[in-house]
């Protein structure tokens, strides 16, 4: 990817899309400034399912080596019952599989990619304004900082962005209401697959290997919960997870305090539009979903580098906006509402859509085309409701 010309270009946001963008349009010969509000960053964060889609991306940036080579090889998704009958065993096609790695595997090669290039990374500097002088954006930030000016901006700053709201776009989004417990451990019980145990919609475990014998748990719980579990204890906390999944057991034993787990909460971002005319939005500031489907940081790879390819082949960076935004509208919509319709089924409240899943479920694999567009939805392949395979 060639640059056009060069442009003066603010990232702000040092996540997955932050750093996949800055590094691209670096590399491709522009002037990048990256911020981030954090005061440092570092390799953090639990276990990530790195699926198809997001492994081509990473391989054309040069970095899939790097970060498959501590990951652990995943074949397919195997749900069951609590009472362990099968809800779904869904293997990834012929030739094809995923990767569970470690969300800081990732990072630290991207990292290091920021590191290679000539970006100047701002820390600590949390966004408060944009103003446009002349047809070029710059932004403060909470200390007065002044930063730009630039030819335009990119907004990677997460789910709870302040950017879109500062650019004036229009967003929806949707806290919800169930959140996950996650911690990392020594587990040989769970191998070459991502592993999942339901009760109803009120209950869910999941157990994702990736790699050097150690596998990411997550267990999902209401937001509203949360401090009930805590003063309730950590032995019964513990007690309830073996009862539930005793393949968890090797992981939960060790643990002696909830300071070893994070909690992490989730929203849902919907924007009917992703730019203005100095601003564009990507990775989960624009579409953020439960993780139910195993997709976030594949679509944010995605987003950063069909972004950087439409800067190479547009005439201005206001024509690469309108680029990007064609190329990704269907595959975006696809998975952001895919994710929002499913994600009740799973967890949340009420008894009925558990009921509906463990009917239907079982049932949807076994028709041929069917299990065909499932499994290129979990590949990340799926370009569209009604659209064949997307490709990098």
């Amino acid at each position: 990817m060639t640059a056009r010309r060069p442009y003066r270009i603010g990232v702000v946001g040092f996540g997955i899309a932050g750093a996949a963008t800055a590094y691209l349009l670096a590399r491709s010969g522009h002037s990048v400034t990256l911020i981030e509000r954090a005061p440092r960053v570092g390799p953090i964060g639990a276990g990530l399912l790195l699926q198809p889609l997001g492994q081509a991306v990473l391989e054309k940036m040069g970095l899939l080596d790097r970060v498959l080579s501590g990951g652990a090889i995943v074949r397919e998704l195997h749900a069951v019952r609590q009472s362990g009958r099968d809800l779904i065993r869904l293997p990834y096609p012929s030739g094809v599989r995923a990767y569970g790695v470690h969300r800081g595997a990732l990072f630290a090669a991207l990292s290091d990619a920021v590191c290679s290039q000539p970006i100047e990374v701002r820390l600590g500097c949390a966004i408060t304004g944009i103003q446009v002088r002349h047809d070029q954006p710059e932004l403060t930030d909470a200390s007065g900082g002044e930063h730009g000016p630039f030819d335009f901006i990119v907004a990677a700053d997460g789910s709870r962005s302040t950017i879109r709201s500062l650019a004036g776009l229009r967003s929806y989004v949707l806290p919800y209401d169930h959140g996950a417990m996650w911690v990392t451990g020594a587990c040989q019980a769970v191998r070459d697959k991502l592993y999942q145990v339901c009760d109803g919609t009120q209950k869910l475990l999941g157990i994702l290997p990736i790699g050097g014998g150690r596998c990411s748990l997550y267990w999902g719980i209401p937001v509203r919960d949360l401090d009930v579990v805590r003063i309730r204890g950590i032995v019964p906390f513990k007690d309830e997870l073996v009862r539930f999944c005793p393949e968890a057991r090797e992981l939960v034993e060790p643990i002696t305090s909830f300071d070893e787990l994070v909690f992490t909460t989730y929203r849902h971002v919907w924007m009917p539009r992703w730019h203005t005319r100095h601003v564009l939005v990507l990775g989960d500031a624009a579409h953020a979903t439960s993780p139910h489907l195993g997709q976030g940081g594949g679509l944010a790879l995605v987003d950063a580098w069909t972004f950087v390819d439409c800067v190479s082949r547009a005439p201005d960076h206001f024509s690469a906006f309108r680029l990007y935004a064609r190329r990704r509208a269907a595959h975006l919509r696809y998975y952001n509402w895919l994710t929002f319709l499913l994600s009740p089924f799973f967890q949340g409240d009420g008894w009925l859509k558990g009921k509906a899943r463990d009917v239907g479920l079982p049932l949807m694999p076994r028709i041929g085309c069917v299990r065909r567009q499932m499994q290129m939805t979990m590949c990340g392949w799926k370009r569209g409701c009604l659209g064949g395979r997307l490709t990098i």
